[in-house]
């Protein structure tokens, strides 16, 4: 079991690709773990230390997410701010549930669409950040609209760090002989659990910073600094993804 665990880490590094931060936090996380896989019962991730080791490190490390549920939390406060935060956490468990269920086929299929969706998330994600960036005064945050529960939920299609950790936990934590719908479900509720903590994180962060950006140039510092962590999370997934298609 340990040596076929260790060839599914290496086949997923591959396909995620050798520079990627994701794949070295599996392999770090494997060797912490690594005593201790022997034993574990792959049908129950949840009692699994690897399982919530890595979910909660990918849950809770800065990405798209965590930088709207930070910006939102500042502009628009908790209270308004709930529902994007768990129309994430439930994106993102669906998404673990429809990459456990139809992994095989998803897999055939990563090759065709993977630089399509990282380039079309790339995009999004830089006009967020100019959204960010250019976010309004304190007198007009009142009359702006968060991102909803739906809105929330929907912007994971697009999140290529969302699709990658969704199908590193389809790859390392289902059985070899396939998800049943009982396994499914677990992992899908497992995932919600663990994430919607950490991701409450970053919006209760920005909920307690936003009393001391009610000046102006604070807020306008804090929107651009946001919206600049958010660009240049873009464009590191842009280039990197550009960067593995010139180099095969």
């Amino acid at each position: 079991m340990l040596a076929a665990f260790i060839t599914r880490i290496i086949d997923s590094r591959q396909l995620i690709g050798t520079h990627s931060l994701a794949a070295f936090l599996q392999l770090e996380l494997f060797r912490v773990h690594a005593e201790y896989l022997g034993n574990i019962n792959r049908i129950s991730p949840m009692l699994d230390s690897a399982f919530v080791s890595y979910v909660t490190v990918m849950s809770i490390t800065p990405g798209p997410n965590n930088l709207l549920l930070a910006a939102s939390g500042v502009n628009f406060g908790l209270r308004r701010t709930f529902p994007m935060m768990l129309g994430i956490t439930f994106g993102c468990a669906l998404q673990c549930a429809l990459m456990t269920t139809l992994l095989a086929f998803i897999l055939s299929w990563v090759g065709v669409v993977r630089l399509p969706l990282v380039t079309l998330g790339g995009g999004y994600l830089l006009w967020l950040s100019w959204k960010i960036f250019n976010s309004g005064t304190p007198n007009a945050r009142d009359s702006e609209q968060p991102m909803g529960f739906i809105q929330g939920a929907l912007f994971q299609a697009i999140n290529p760090k969302a699709w990658l950790m969704a199908m590193n936990v389809a790859i390392l934590f289902t059985p070899r002989e396939g998800a049943t719908l009982s396994h499914t479900l677990l992992i899908m509720t497992g995932f919600a659990l663990l994430n919607l903590p950490c991701v409450a994180v970053w919006a209760v962060m920005g909920d307690q910073l936003r009393h001391a950006l009610r000046v102006n140039w604070k807020l306008r510092l804090f929107n651009g600094v946001m919206g600049g962590l958010m660009a240049i999370t873009a464009l590191w997934l842009l280039v990197e993804e550009w960067l593995s298609v010139f180099n095969h």
